[in-house]
């Protein structure tokens, strides 16, 4: 006679129903950008999670930005990394201030707070990308259509 296994016992080689990796990984890069101020006082917000394959170019864009010379956002601790940081100017009123985070998985998280008329150059480019990332991921924009 054949013997049925017992169901409340786990079968001995049954594959775990959660393999290894199978939970959703820490990507390689992850950058955050938020916009805050502007007449309406609305916070918008972008996010981009490259693939693996596209990590280096990331890393690039986010190498190039200034981020020693850029104040931490309020209430972030005190970089002790950034002594050249320059004192918060007053921001402008109704003014945008950008909040970026970027996290790689090679080193700390990096975050800046700069008024509109400091995102140029490396930032603008590193903001624009995250903005167009977030568009063509598809993921929920904060934007509405047509902006």
């Amino acid at each position: 006679m054949t013997q049925l296994p017992d169901p409340d016992l786990p079968e001995p080689d049954a594959p775990s129903p959660d393999p290894p990796g199978a939970a959703d990984p820490t990507p390689a890069v992850e950058v955050d950008v938020a916009r805050t101020g502007g007449i309406a006082g609305i916070t918008r917000r972008w996010s981009a999670q490259p693939p693996e394959s596209e990590a280096s170019e990331w890393i690039s864009l986010i190498d190039r930005c200034p981020w020693n010379e850029a104040p931490s956002p309020a209430g972030a601790e005190d970089r002790q990394s950034a002594p050249t940081a320059p004192p918060r100017a007053t921001p402008m009123p109704d003014g945008f201030v950008w909040i970026i985070r970027a996290t790689c998985s090679r080193a700390d998280p990096r975050e800046a707070e700069l008024p509109d008329d400091e995102v140029v150059g490396a930032w603008r480019e590193l903001v624009d990308a995250v903005r167009d990332w977030s568009r063509r991921s598809g993921s929920p924009g904060p934007e509405r259509p047509g902006r």
